[in-house]
């Protein structure tokens, strides 16, 4: 055995990989018998004793996966695509299998899949004993199973794998595919037969990033934009992240991951460490789950609070606050609701308040845009033409205007989501509140004013966040003691409401 020249270790025993010949292996007996399992051989005679594939440790757990969905990878550089090729020609070389395979291997376009896949399979085939047509982009093996190669360049080529069914599909850098033409893709694979698989092999980084880390690593989709059938139907112990990094690969070049180093900090983080939550453009880089989504009881007796951004056709957002005793905000529930009405709306967030159990709410810092009189629609004959804020006032809601100042509102996001002297955030985030969860990390800045959001995305939540954040002071603000809060200000408006209407006017207050 040779010495590694990697610092690649097996996953199961984490002894280090070794070199024998072409190959890398665990020297711990158990997990050397698994990697022969799904080894593959050469075509004849003697040429059979010579693997011309041995998985490593990482990628048996793909082979080996039972799941019928699998995101593998992760990393650049982790042999994603190259193990993904040879799983395709194990399965249809296995003995035993009821019936011919029929494969689908993708990539996004014509020349990434020449380059990346048909040059091997040409080269490939006569080694495993299979017949390979460049006109047709398909491998042909002895017992009729077959690969067909494609991508996802033009509708046309789209359309023709979403009309056919196969035992395997393999979206190759899945994540520069777009989401809803990938989900689709996911469901080509055979029901009629056990043991279809739909497997996506990726980095971070596209436009179905989102949409895999949804699905396969936070099993939390999004319910609201997939709709009920989804809800009742998605099965997360049938979707399966297996994570591959640099580290799994020992026939990687050690100066690889050196080279990555001159990469942009959130591409570095994508490609070297698997990170799914960052991505270029993020406006919001102080943010990070591992931190700023927490679940906490918070007390009833609390300082409570609501902020809301309307929307009728497009989505709009209704966020839960309360005031921590140490005065560190804390989001815990959002909602996102679309298509209803102003009572409808009102009632949705007053079902909300009793299952949080909520008796007191101090105010509702809304989307000022609302109080334009620009028509109601509920059918209170002696309200009609009232704006949609008077309308949610009406069923009760007590909203107040929120500062719409867009350029000190995500100042004020971001300054939130820095640590406070403890350590702690001063603003965090209950875990079931996955559309705002979602959106934070998912904000980029807009090309034209790299201070402001990028209107173009679902910024919805996050009007919502900024309208709660400038209803209050900073924290800090408030932990130094008092604060003056001049007439007509929302933190004036706040006091009246607390104070049940007796603060006057310009007076000094202290906040709680």
């Amino acid at each position: 055995m040779s010495q590694a020249i990697a610092t690649a270790r097996c996953c199961w025993c984490h002894e280090p990989l070794v070199k024998e010949g072409d190959h890398w292996w665990c020297h711990t007996a158990a997990c050397r018998t698994r990697q022969k399992t799904y080894a593959v051989g050469g075509k004849t005679g003697k040429a059979a004793a010579r693997y011309l594939f041995v998985p490593t440790p990482k990628q048996v757990e793909l082979c080996a996966a039972p799941e019928p969905y699998v995101l593998f990878g992760g990393a650049a550089g982790s042999a994603k695509s190259h193990g993904a090729r040879w799983l395709l020609y194990r399965d249809c070389l296995r003995s035993g299998k009821p019936a011919p395979l029929e494969c689908l291997l993708l990539r996004e376009t014509f020349p990434e899949l020449e380059r990346t896949h048909l040059r091997r399979m040409a080269h490939e085939a006569p080694l495993i004993g299979a017949e390979f047509i460049p006109s047709r982009r398909l491998m042909v093996f002895p017992d009729g199973s077959l690969i067909e190669c494609g991508h996802m360049d033009d509708a046309d080529a789209v359309q023709r794998y979403l009309s056919a069914e196969y035992d395997r599909i393999v979206p190759d850098e899945g994540v520069r595919f777009k989401p809803g033409p990938l989900l689709e893709l996911s469901t080509r694979t055979v029901k009629r037969r056990a043991g279809g698989k739909f497997i996506v092999v990726t980095n971070p980084g596209g436009p179905a990033s989102q949409m895999l880390l949804d699905f396969f690593i936070d099993h939390q989709p999004d319910f609201d934009q997939f709709g009920e059938a989804l809800r009742s139907d998605y099965d997360p112990a049938e979707w399966r992240y297996i994570e591959a990094t640099l580290d799994d690969n020992p026939y990687l070049d050690p100066a690889y991951a050196k080279a990555l180093a001159i990469l942009p900090k959130a591409r570095y983080e994508q490609l070297r460490h698997a990170n799914w939550r960052v991505h270029e453009g993020q406006f919001f880089g102080e943010w990070d789950e591992r931190t700023h989504v927490v679940a906490l009881e918070a007390s009833r007796d609390a300082l409570w609070f609501r902020s809301l951004d309307w929307g009728r056709n497009q989505p709009g957002c209704v966020l839960w606050w309360t005031v921590l005793p140490d005065h560190q905000l804390y989001i815990r529930k959002d909602w996102k609701f679309q298509g209803m009405s102003e009572q409808e709306v009102a009632a949705g967030i007053k079902r909300i308040d009793t299952e949080l159990e909520l008796t007191k709410i101090a105010y509702t810092a809304a989307d000022p845009a609302i109080f334009n009189k620009t028509g109601a629609t509920h059918q209170v004959a002696q309200f009609t033409g009232q704006s949609i804020g008077e309308s949610l006032n009406y069923y009760g809601l007590k909203l107040v205007k929120a500062d719409n100042d867009r350029f000190n509102g995500w100042g004020r996001c971001h300054a939130l989501l820095r640590p406070a002297p403890d350590g702690v955030p001063w603003q965090r985030v209950h875990p079931d509140c996955r559309y705002l969860i979602r959106s934070i990390p998912n904000a980029l800045s807009d090309e034209k004013n790299l201070d402001d959001v990028d209107t173009e995305s679902d910024d919805h939540a996050l009007d919502a966040w900024r309208y709660g954040v400038m209803s209050r002071p900073h924290p800090l603000g408030v932990r130094k003691g008092r604060v003056r809060f001049a007439e007509g200000t929302m933190g004036h408006l706040r006091e009246l409401v607390r104070s049940g209407g007796s603060a006057r006017l310009g007076s000094e207050s202290r906040v709680a």
